[in-house]
């Protein structure tokens, strides 16, 4: 006789925390790609495990994570030579998280009399909050002026903070905008080029892209990357939404591995008991059901080399303008342009 079958309903908070939209993009997730989007762990308890899980080591590679948050910083004059002297320069920043990645060009702006605004946009209303604490409290006299939306930046959301009125510069002259996915946020996705080209589409020809991003540089990889490692590392948030859909972490093992494939490394969920998920979707009801050796990803990352990274962003209609390596040159700053 085999294993009684674990039949639940997502958490008490999960309505309050997911759009009706989103609870079906996820249902719909779960049952065609057996994956729970990652961007949707960030909120409810998952923003908060995110911070403090944000100086663990991450699977992607051996690179500090204080590389992701100072190489903006550290290259924050060859970013402002890309802005014709004088001219100001506003920030509108694609997922912003604790802000700690783009401060520093923030402050070298500020100190330049170059900043024309901040805006940002991110789907978790609790990493707003976390980066506008952040914001106030480093820039007491300018945080009141920036402009923090809850939205979905893969979307048509995108529009409202890089197709509405631009903020005039010095002079009333339209400012350069660099628009910054920083923290290697875009390669988490699915597919990364269905978001950078929704990205561009948005762009004008004055906008520059910002990029930090870990790449494979051939060596310091991980022993995952030639076999899957049964309770490999993870981050605790990236199981974050499996706990929200009543998900115990006692039926499943996670995997941490590389499909080569895809280019990509991945943790995922192996289940050990038969689960079965009911969701509230609208006025209808939807179930996903997993047995045992069932698997469901729950992060992911492209890990490209820099050849490849220059490549995606051709074919993604940009042109890159600055590819700067960190010190331990697996982390990179890129600049692109929109190639017209």
């Amino acid at each position: 006789m085999g294993t009684r079958q674990h039949a639940v309903t997502p958490r008490e908070d999960f309505p309050r925390l997911y759009s009706a939209a989103q609870v079906a993009a996820l249902v719909d997730s779960l049952s065609h790609r057996a994956e729970f989007p990652y961007e949707l762990t960030y909120l409810g308890d998952g923003s908060e495990m995110w911070r403090e899980g944000e100086e663990q080591s991450d699977p992607a590679a051996a690179p500090r994570l204080g590389e992701l948050d100072t190489i903006i910083t550290r290259h924050a004059g060859q970013l402002l030579s890309l802005a014709p002297a004088s001219t100001a320069v506003e920030i509108v920043d694609l997922g912003p998280g604790t802000t700690r990645p783009i401060r520093g060009l923030i402050r070298h702006l500020l100190d330049a009399d170059r900043l024309a605004g901040y805006r940002a946009m991110d789907i978790s209303a609790e990493i707003l909050e976390l980066a506008r604490q952040n914001l106030r409290a480093d820039f007491p006299g300018h945080a009141e002026g920036f402009g923090l939306g809850q939205g979905d930046f893969t979307g048509p959301d995108l529009a409202r903070v890089l197709t509405a009125g631009r903020i005039s510069g010095h002079g009333g002259a339209d400012p350069v905008r660099f628009v910054v996915l920083a923290g290697a946020t875009v390669y988490n996705f699915a597919d990364p080029a269905e978001v950078l080209r929704h990205v561009r589409s948005a762009m004008s020809d004055r906008d520059v892209l910002l990029l930090t991003l870990r790449i494979d540089t051939g060596v310091d990889r991980p022993p995952f990357m030639d076999e899957v490692s049964v309770g490999g590392p993870y981050k605790p948030q990236q199981l974050a939404g499996l706990d929200l859909i009543g998900v115990d972490r006692s039926w499943y093992v996670t995997e941490t591995g590389f499909d080569r494939e895809r280019s990509e490394v991945f943790v995922r969920a192996r289940f050990l008991e038969p689960v079965a998920v009911t969701f509230d979707v609208g006025p209808d009801r939807r179930t996903v059901s997993f047995e045992p050796g069932d698997t469901v990803l729950v992060w992911r990352y492209l890990y490209h080399d820099s050849a490849a990274v220059a490549d995606l962003l051709t074919r993604c209609g940009l042109r890159v303008r600055l590819f700067e390596h960190g010190q331990d040159k697996q982390i990179v700053l890129v600049a692109a342009a929109p190639d017209r």
